[in-house]
């Protein structure tokens, strides 16, 4: 019963989202789209559905249709949330932010990765994972999501760019694992992605944690490297997941560092080092209260830098 009002908050909160996701399929029609993590992982990727929490729903659309993505919603009512600085950053953001009828944040993507510096580190093509994406059902809701290797891939990139050290990410890739029937087929995907390491530190954590079951040679099919393969089990066994007991740590700080090749993790860890050190120094002296909302001017701006960068793989 101490419980309660958490997990009643839990299930309405992912019943608007449903129904976020139930306009806009409504809105896009014959747009292609997808949606992924948040009410996905909620229902079908996790031991109870409907009770695991999140903030907004993430949407991908194709950047050759952000602009026209863009003008129906509009059209229909959803308004922008991002402020013009965010819409008009030389480096665009791999996303821009709207707000339903309803009130519900829906984070709508043109790439799976939001900022353009780790994007050059990636091949995540928007338009593959759209050509492969399966219809769920969400609520009452018939909509669009990723397949489950692309899912799974996904799922493990996001966690170690955000730092693989909470229980929550673990247990996402725990139950998105159980829906995964081609590992070699897994494997190819992360592989081309380069995000091969990225979802072996992942997937290992899972299983020194929960006990996922894995193949015993996934490793070798990804191809991550035997020093790196130590030093992801050595950073496990100094600064386990469970025992963490704040955000920051070796766990995260291994996670967000390490790359395909020994030499590259090295130079990443230097490079993260030092920026860490700058940004605690400096000091962000803006007022919130002075920052624009996003006009027509920026949201075209903005636009006319995706479709720039919308040639190479996104």
């Amino acid at each position: 019963m101490a419980l309660q009002d958490d997990r009643v908050r839990a299930i309405a909160h992912h019943l608007q989202a449903c129904h976020a996701l139930d306009l806009l399929a409504s809105v896009l029609e014959d747009i292609e789209w997808a949606t992924f993590k948040g009410p996905v992982f909620s229902e079908l990727a996790h031991p109870v559905p409907g009770l695991r929490t999140y903030n907004d729903v993430d949407v991908l659309v194709a950047p050759s249709s952000l602009r026209e993505v863009c003008r129906r919603l509009h059209a229909a009512g959803w308004q922008i949330a991002d402020y013009r600085d965010m819409l008009c950053n030389p480096q665009p953001p791999g996303e821009m932010h709207w707000v339903s009828p309803g009130g519900v944040l829906v984070d709508l993507h043109w790439s799976m990765i939001n900022m353009q510096s780790r994007r050059r580190l990636f091949e995540v093509p928007t338009t593959q994972l759209l050509d492969r994406r399966v219809p769920v059902t969400l609520g009452l809701t018939r909509v669009w999501t990723l397949d489950p290797c692309d899912s799974l891939v996904h799922a493990c990139l996001h966690a170690a760019l955000a730092g693989a050290n909470k229980l929550i990410y673990l247990i996402d890739v725990d139950q998105l694992s159980r829906q995964v029937t081609d590992w070699d087929e897994l494997a190819t995907r992360a592989r081309q992605w380069r995000a091969h390491v990225q979802v072996a530190l992942v997937l290992g954590r899972a299983r020194r944690v929960l006990g996922t079951r894995l193949p015993a040679d996934l490793d070798s099919r990804l191809g991550v490297p035997s020093p790196i393969r130590g030093l992801l089990a050595l950073t496990d066994r100094v600064a386990s997941v469970p025992n963490g007991r704040q955000n920051a740590g070796m766990a995260k700080f291994v996670a967000r560092t390490v790359r395909s090749t020994t030499t590259e993790t090295v130079r990443a860890a230097s490079l993260n080092a030092s920026r860490g050190v700058r940004e605690r120094s400096r000091r962000d002296t803006t007022d919130p209260a002075e920052r624009m909302r996003a006009d027509e001017a920026s949201l075209e701006a903005y636009l006319a830098a995706v479709e720039s960068a919308g040639g190479p793989p996104v």
